[in-house]
């Protein structure tokens, strides 16, 4: 059947899609259609409501907020925005009856901070509940009987709305958040891969007190805490920073930047896809920045050997958030949130109301926490750092985005809370996974602002892997079956991450499961490790996709980066080139076998299985990572070609200084750091796009790579949209970073400062 944009609105696209009515290719190509648009058929969450200006921080959980530099921020109030003290309220659509689509809200109307529960019933709409949570121990599945933090029991609200697993309804569609970008660092675990691994075989990180930390001992004899590896260490070079400016900034700054920056590639949004997210002024890199920290350790040890003349750390969290986002040139909005162990949930919240109110197209949120100075050393001490990538959910199906997750609901509710919610008929299960402080703490300890990212983290993780992490009750881990409702029908799983203090608010956060659109009775069903990998499209021109040929594309801000880089990419490919021995649902990344001469080894890759596809691969790297001075491109038929290449290329990475072509091995590579960049001035010609999408739609793949290779800006993503679903990504291995010590007193940092050509082409930079 004929499914164009001009028969069908958002909601009726997403109802299909949902429903399995509608193959994902048409839903994205229609979506896409319909966000091309200047006038949306309904109040979508990508665009700002009528009365709803920028962002403010809502509610108690919110406390140092820091604005980006000027002409970044957005600090007019809303009109009607209720203050911090104040309850919020919004009057729910009903759901369950047809109708037309529900209008846009007066200008006077309340912004809302959480999303709008559904009724219960025709005349009692659901209200939130503050009550204390059943005592039972956190990390057990709920009670029969347990609501979700809506109010409404978990589970019975939904199958009202959808009647099915990954049917939901179009109101829940349009105020959902699809996780599609995860990044972390924890105590025993460099990477994501090794934190589940900890996490699914219930290991104790817990260790005397690092060693190699500046500054000598952190805890006394016979305590024990959760540490991280290598806090003093950072790598200035790949974000284009001069090393003793870096080595006046906190670690936690850092550190989050770092991980920041591997949540974006997560979410294959560092490139040209990064560059078309526009806020509501048009602005290009929209996307907010929300850090939960709590802590300023690195100020103490500053003032602690502060002589006149040594230069100090800047005060304040500042430069976690409104600092990140000028380094990366990110236009959203950016705020420092601390609220104590509640501080990066919280900031998840903030995160949610922006997109809500269109200030944004997406927002990263976390946390961090080091413990560097001893007057807050105490047993069981924890560290860790966490981000997330957040969408509106219509907008990552329309932009292919690959989803680890859906964010359903945050609150952070007001002082006063409002009277429980009643329901009718037989109970439903409530959420298979809560995750708490009491969680958290046993596995990486007492963990401050880290905490709430840390226990999304872990919900994710358990929710993208189908199994459940060892608890009190359950000795080891174990697979997770969808729970059913009494009539037999699956729900999705889901998992509730609530933090509630001694001192100050409870915050929430429900996140389900993102499963396939259903499949037909002749298509195979995926395996548990491949159910969150999206469908394979195209993404090529015509004759290309005939000859079966890829344009691989790598870069770097250095060559000993770029070296690095196609090292770790070898390994991480390796298993996809060979066949498996045995089934392993949770594959290994693998740490890159980086070459003795590119400098110190990097951290291992990220948790990601193998490569889908050559062609799932190539689109990743072509339209969601930044393009740097340091260059490499490949022209590749199958994996274990492009596995052969890059292993050659990274055993010799210094063997090309300049633009050359090995004949017969399809290898090319270019250092632009002191080669003019776009040498033919062919970036501010009109023409130059139409000339580049002939080249693409014809297969042009030799021209297309000298001129990359030349310095000519190329908007991959633009090329891609062609094919409709042609901009979908996969997530791929981060960006090697090569860390050195940077400490405060250092004289001759070890880091080699990055000449202008280096920090033109840094990190963060526009491509």
């Amino acid at each position: 059947m004929d499914v164009t944009a001009d028969l069908m609105d958002e909601r009726e696209v997403l109802t299909r899609f949902k429903a399995g009515r509608l193959e994902r290719a048409q839903a994205v190509r229609i979506l896409t259609a319909l966000m091309s648009t200047g006038t949306p058929r309904h109040p979508g969450p990508q665009q700002p409501l009528p009365g709803h200006g920028a962002h403010r921080p809502a509610g108690p959980g919110a406390g140092i907020t820091q604005s980006p530099p000027a002409g970044l921020a957005r600090n007019a109030a809303p009109a009607g925005e209720a203050t911090p003290g104040q309850a919020r309220s919004a009057t729910p659509a009903p759901v369950n009856h047809p109708g037309p689509a529900a209008p846009a809200r007066p200008p006077h109307a309340p912004a809302r901070t959480t999303p709008a529960p559904a009724p219960t019933t025709p005349t009692t709409p659901a209200a939130r509940t503050a009550s204390a949570p059943p005592a039972q121990d956190p990390s057990t599945p709920m009670a029969q009987d347990t609501c979700d933090p809506v109010g409404r029991p978990a589970g019975e609200a939904r199958i009202r709305e959808t009647g099915a697993v990954g049917a939901d309804g179009p109101e829940a569609d349009l105020d959902r958040y699809a996780v599609v970008g995860i990044a972390g660092r924890y105590p025993g675990a460099a990477d994501l891969h090794l934190h589940w691994h900890n996490l699914r075989e219930g290991r104790d990180t817990s260790c005397a007190g690092p060693l190699d930390r500046p500054g000598g001992p952190l805890l006394e004899p016979g305590l024990r805490g959760h540490f991280l590896a290598g806090a003093a260490e950072f790598d200035a070079e790949f974000f284009g920073l001069d090393p003793a400016e870096a080595a006046l900034m906190d670690p936690q700054a850092r550190l989050f930047q770092e991980i920041v920056w591997e949540a974006l590639e997560d979410a294959g949004c560092t490139g040209s896809r990064l560059d078309r997210l526009t806020g509501p002024d048009g602005s290009p890199r929209a996307v907010g920045v929300f850090a939960g920290v709590s802590s300023a350790d690195y100020a103490l040890l500053a003032a602690q050997d502060w002589s006149r003349g040594r230069p100090m750390p800047a005060a304040g969290h500042g430069d976690l958030a409104a600092g990140l986002a000028a380094r990366l040139r990110l236009s959203g909005p950016a705020h420092a949130v601390d609220s104590a162990a509640t501080s990066a949930l919280a900031a998840v919240h903030l995160a949610v109301g922006a997109l809500r109110r269109g200030e944004c197209a997406a927002a990263v949120a976390g946390g961090v926490e080091l413990l560097l100075h001893p007057s807050r050393a105490r047993d069981t001490a924890g560290e860790g750092a966490g981000a997330l990538v957040l969408k509106p959910l219509a907008r990552a199906l329309a932009d292919g985005d690959h989803i680890h997750a859906v964010l359903s609901d945050t609150t952070c509710p007001s002082p006063q809370p409002p009277a429980p919610s009643r329901q009718s008929g037989p109970p439903a299960p409530g959420p298979g996974v809560r995750e708490s402080e009491a969680t958290t703490a046993r596995r990486i300890g007492d963990a401050g602002a880290a905490t709430g990212i840390a226990a999304l983290t872990s919900a994710v993780l358990q929710l993208r892997t189908a199994t459940l992490a060892p608890a009190p009750g359950r000795p080891a881990a174990k697979a997770w079956p969808r729970p059913r409702t009494p009539h037999g029908q699956e729900l999705p799983r889901t998992a509730l991450v609530e933090l509630a203090p001694a001192h100050g608010p409870r915050v929430t956060a429900l996140l389900e499961e993102f499963p396939p659109p259903p499949t037909g009775p002749t298509t195979p069903q995926p395996t548990p490790a491949q159910a969150h990998l999206p469908a394979q499209v195209p993404g090529a021109g015509p004759e290309q996709a005939a000859a079966g040929e890829e344009l691989v594309l790598l870069s770097a801000p250095t060559p000993a980066h770029l070296a690095a880089l196609a090292a770790r990419l070898a390994d991480w490919i390796a298993p996809a080139t060979t066949p498996p021995t045995a089934p392993d649902t949770t594959p290994d990344g693998g740490a890159p076998a980086t070459p003795a001469s590119a400098g110190p080894k990097p951290a291992p890759a990220a948790a990601v299985g193998p490569p889908a596809s050559l062609g799932a691969l190539a689109r990743t790297l072509r339209t969601g990572r930044a393009a740097l001075p340091c260059r490499l491109a490949l022209t590749v038929r199958d994996l274990p070609r492009l596995h052969t290449e890059l292993t050659r290329f990274a055993a010799q990475p210094h063997s090309t200084h300049s633009t050359q072509s090995v004949q017969g091995e399809g290898i090319v590579s270019a250092d632009l750091r002191s080669a003019p960049h776009d040498p033919y001035a062919l970036a501010g010609v009109p023409e130059t796009g139409d000339y580049l999408a002939a080249l693409w739609h014809a297969g042009r793949l030799e021209q297309l790579r000298r001129l990359w290779l030349s310095g000519l800006p190329v908007d991959w993503a633009a090329l891609e949209q062609h094919a409709g679903a042609g901009a979908m990504v996969v997530p791929l291995p981060p960006s090697p970073l090569l860390r050195r010590p940077l400490w405060l007193g250092d004289t001759h940092p070890t880091a080699a400062p990055a000449d202008e050509a280096g920090r033109a082409g840094a990190a963060g930079e526009s491509s």
